[in-house]
């Protein structure tokens, strides 16, 4: 059983989607079940949160470390008794990385009778 409700977009987004998905060169090179099955693959993906919030810092205005202090700061006030990390992108020096924790199944139950 899927735990987030299907992603709904406006219609002309959907449309546009669906046709780069199911545009000629794209059936061409597989078929057209296949690239329905890609789009529809598309869609759950969409409604997933990230496993990481990205936050990018512009290393000529601040450094790294100093970002990271400030989003500690503000995850402590926002979320206190929580011990949220701000993590160093492994690859990447100028990449800040926020692990999400939620939601979880027991929480979307709260707002969604799913049983």
């Amino acid at each position: 059983m899927p735990i987030f409700p299907k992603i709904s977009l406006r219609p002309e987004v959907e449309n546009y989607l669906r046709e780069s998905f199911m545009n000629k060169e794209v059936v061409s090179a597989s078929s057209k079940q296949e690239a329905e099955r890609k789009f529809e693959t598309l869609l759950i993906h969409l409604s997933h949160p990230p496993s990481f919030t990205t936050v990018r810092v512009n290393t000529h205005l601040a450094s790294v470390e100093y970002v990271r202090g400030l989003l500690l700061e503000e995850l402590q006030k926002q979320f206190s008794g929580f011990s949220i990390p701000v993590l160093q992108h492994p690859a990447l020096p100028d990449v800040l990385l926020i692990p999400v924790t939620g939601p979880s199944y027991e929480s979307w139950r709260c707002y969604f009778r799913v049983f």
